[in-house]
Parts: C-alpha cells; structure tokens; sequence
C-alpha cells in the first residue's frame, strides 16, 4: 500500500510539473508574440527578415515553388474558408459532433485572434503587395493569417488523428499518411507566404505563435467539452433517452 502510494504521489508531481512547463513555455510565447507585435506596429522588416526572403527567391519559378505554393494557394479565404467547413461538416455527418465544435474553435477562433492583432499592429505588406482577403480583414501584414488559419486547422486534425490512432491502432497506415498531409501543410505555408511576396518572415512566424497559442487552448475546450459531453449521455442513457449522436467513432483522449 505504501508503494502504491509513493507511485501515485510521484505521478501527481510529475503532472504538476509538466504542467507548471506547459504554462510556462506557454507565457513565454505569449510575452513573444507581445513584443514582435510591438516591434512590428514601428517597424516594416526585421533583421534577418531580407536575408531569408533573398535565399528563397531562387526558388521562384522552379516546379519545387508549385509543391511549395500549394498550402498557401489551396487556403486563400474562400477556398480556405470553403475547406475548413467542408471538414467541419464532414465531422458533424460522421457524428463526431465534439470533434467538429472542436475543429470550428480552433480554426475560426485563431482567425478571430489573428484578425484583431492585424488590425493593430497594421504593419504594412512587403511592397505594398495585394493579396485577397474577406471583407478586408486581415489586409495588412503581421501576423500572417493564411500560417495562423493553416496551422490552427491542421494542428487541430493532428491532434484528432492522435486520438483516432490510440483508439484504432489498426489504422495506423492511413493515419500516417494523413499525418504526412497536415505536416506538409502546416511546414510549407509559411515558406509560401514568404515565397510569394505576400509576407515578412517575421509575419510567418508570428503567424505560427498565434496558432501556438490558441491550439492548446482549443484543445482544453475539447476536453472539457468531451467530458461534459459523457456525463450528458450517461445521464441520458439512465433515463432511458438515447442521444441522436453516436460515440462509437469517437477518438478518446
């Protein structure tokens, strides 16, 4: 018994401690991102920011820059917007309506932290280029919300695709295989952006923090709202209600 309790007392530190350090790499992103956005409201370029913008223009032209192009060309806004729904409501027709909820705050809520930080840092695009937008918003160039929008909605069906794995390990093959897909997106939109002109380097990597920062909160709604989502079918299920929705499907954390 005094083994038993010495284990579980040494799990419990453990927790602790890794999650002292989640919140703190958390904050440290979040002082990051601060200061870039203050920096960036004064200054059009960071150092660094031509440097790498210069080794990538060989790159122009060449069939590489179409691979390349792709996760920033697929997710402009419509098409990106059209795509995140198309997920979404791909979820909620397997019934996996948590997943779903899950996926809409994470994507939609990153662009919505994302909008509001454009707007007030207003830095301007690289040469004053035009690049299109829904309504305006996010027209200017820190943080870059093609990288925010991608990463946030990838990240998120990463994550998913974790749960699915431990859940069917079965399907191991063709959850890699979807994995390989998210990483690809999520690892070359920002040398996209980049590549086209549209962005800094400094806006890409901004654009990365804010999704940095809004996943793991996206993900603790998820949680949260799976638990609550099981207490609501137990209760049901008590009663002798059955729920429309089936957790069958349903990855588990």
């Amino acid at each position: 018994m005094a083994d038993a309790d010495l284990v579980s007392q040494s799990l419990i530190r453990h927790v602790t401690v890794s999650r002292r350090g989640a919140v703190l790499l958390w904050a440290a992103g979040f002082i990051l991102l601060l200061v870039m956005s203050v920096l960036a409201h004064g200054i059009a370029q960071f150092p660094g920011d031509a440097g790498i913008v210069g080794s990538l223009q060989p790159l122009r032209g060449t069939a590489l820059a179409k691979v390349i192009d792709f996760p920033s060309e697929a997710n402009q806004p419509v098409p990106g917007a059209v795509l995140a729904c198309a997920i979404i409501v791909a979820l909620v027709l397997l019934r996996l309506i948590i997943e779903a909820i899950g996926t809409a705050v994470a994507t939609f809520g990153t662009d919505l932290v994302n909008v509001v930080i454009n707007a007030l840092v207003a830095r301007p695009r690289p040469h004053n280029a035009h690049v299109q937008t829904l309504g305006g918003l996010g027209g200017h160039s820190f943080p870059s919300g093609h990288v925010a929008h991608v990463t946030a909605l990838f990240g998120f069906l990463f994550f998913l695709s974790v749960l699915l794995r431990r859940a069917h390990p079965e399907w191991r093959v063709w959850v890699l295989l979807f994995q390989a897909i998210c990483v690809y997106f999520i690892a070359l939109v920002g040398i996209g952006r980049v590549l086209e002109g549209a962005h800094q380097p400094s806006d890409v990597l901004a654009g990365y923090l804010v999704a940095a920062l809004t996943l793991p909160l996206a993900i603790m709604f998820y949680y949260r709202l799976e638990r609550w989502w099981q207490r609501h079918h137990h209760e049901h299920k008590t009663t002798g209600f059955v729920p429309a929705s089936d957790d069958a499907a349903r990855p588990r954390g």
